[in-house]
């Protein structure tokens, strides 16, 4: 659970001082969304790697190993120069990246009867790390007098202790591997409709995700909401998923089909974004619902990796493709979000974009939630929770 604040804490702290940064390093709209997308470009760039590390180390020394990069890529944005802070997001991503991918193996492995839970536990733990960093980086700037560099760096303090924990537990179990995936199988995954359709689905709710994360306080803003409410909303986006993110995992693990979790998230993240463009007025209401959607599919999202995969090794393989593919197409949300807001000077045609990828995230969903494991025909993939 420390480990998971650490992965999300990276990319929650920058975009409530990114128009500080854009106007401290001179960065067009353009160039801030390449920065925000960084880390989740790195988050499909790395995601291949995680499964044969593992495969040599052991799922919990590789998740150890991703937090050292972490650490090291926050401090290095502590410098403060466009290089460094674009160097460090890159380090830090990759870790991440790697993080990413080999929990759910982890859980796989250690917690297979009471998988539904733990995920809702990682997820919640991932959502509470980055609104940490979303709701405090501005306050905590304010109340220490520190510049956007040294609120930036500031997150490598929970990451440092998330690495001595974990290296605490694994010296005290002598650092045995309880999971050990192999990569023998991933090839065999791209040709499977079912690994396509969690990955897909993984994708278009990251891609939505982290769209709203990097531009959300900017949306607000043009609307004419001040920095320090913007801000505030960005945290609760963070924060009000947090719920969702622990009991839908819960609820999709007990259930025989995950299709009606699937609709009703995807239907209430419409709905959210619909509200962003036609009421801004109101936008601590769609705020809201649109993070418990969003906290809600991407704890469904990690669950349908471990619920379609028969053991550990084929839910690495699973979440390396899912991870590796969708965060690769999530990467494109804020870049895209960026070039669109510059081209049209508004932000409703960002907004329609990311309205419209509601409909194939819906229907990959519908797909990924079929009671069916990857890699092995029509066999039924239910888990006792």
């Amino acid at each position: 659970m420390l480990a998971a604040i650490s992965l999300r804490t990276p990319v929650g702290s920058l975009p409530p001082v990114v128009d500080e940064v854009s106007a401290d390093l001179d960065l067009s709209a353009a160039a801030a969304g390449l920065l925000t997308t960084a880390p989740v470009l790195c988050f499909g760039l790395f995601a291949p790697a995680a499964p044969l590390l593992a495969r040599r180390l052991g799922g919990e020394r590789v998740l150890l190993v991703a937090l050292v990069p972490i650490v090291l890529g926050l401090l290095l944005r502590g410098v403060g120069a466009a290089s460094a802070l674009f160097a460090g997001t890159l380090l830090a991503g990759a870790g991440i990246a790697v993080g990413n991918v080999i929990v759910p193996a982890v859980l796989k492995g250690r917690f297979g009867t009471r998988v539904g839970l733990l995920t809702g536990l990682y997820t919640a733990a991932l959502s509470g790390g980055a609104a940490l960093a979303a709701g405090l980086t501005v306050p905590i700037s304010q109340a220490l007098d520190l510049d956007w560099p040294a609120a930036l760096a500031v997150w490598a303090a929970p990451a440092v202790v998330a690495l001595a924990v974990l290296a605490a537990a694994l010296a005290r179990t002598g650092g045995r591997a309880r999971t050990e995936p192999g990569s023998s199988g991933a090839a065999r995954l791209l040709g499977e409709a079912l690994a396509w359709q969690v990955t897909v689905f993984m994708g278009l709710q990251s891609l939505v995700f982290y769209a709203c994360l990097a531009w959300l306080p900017s949306i607000l803003r043009d609307d004419g909401y001040r920095a320090e409410s913007a801000g505030a909303l960005l945290a609760l986006y963070a924060v009000a998923g947090i719920p969702a993110s622990l009991l839908v995992p819960i609820a999709a693990a007990r259930a025989a089909t995950q299709r009606p979790l699937v609709t009703l998230m995807t239907a209430a993240m419409a709905a959210g974004l619909c509200g962003l463009l036609l009421a801004p007025e109101a936008a601590v209401v769609w705020v809201a619902l649109l993070a418990t959607a969003q906290g809600g599919a991407f704890g469904l999202a990690l669950t349908l990796i471990v619920l379609r995969s028969p053991d550990p090794r084929r839910a690495a393989e699973l979440s390396g493709m899912a991870q590796a593919i969708g965060y690769g197409l999530a990467a494109a949300g804020p870049l895209t979000v960026g070039v669109l807001r510059d081209a049209t000077g508004t932000w409703t045609a960002p907004l329609v974009l990311l309205l419209a990828l509601t409909v194939p995230l819906l229907a990959a969903g519908l797909g990924a939630g079929r009671d069916r494991f990857v890699a092995a025909g029509d066999t039924p993939a239910r888990v006792t929770p």
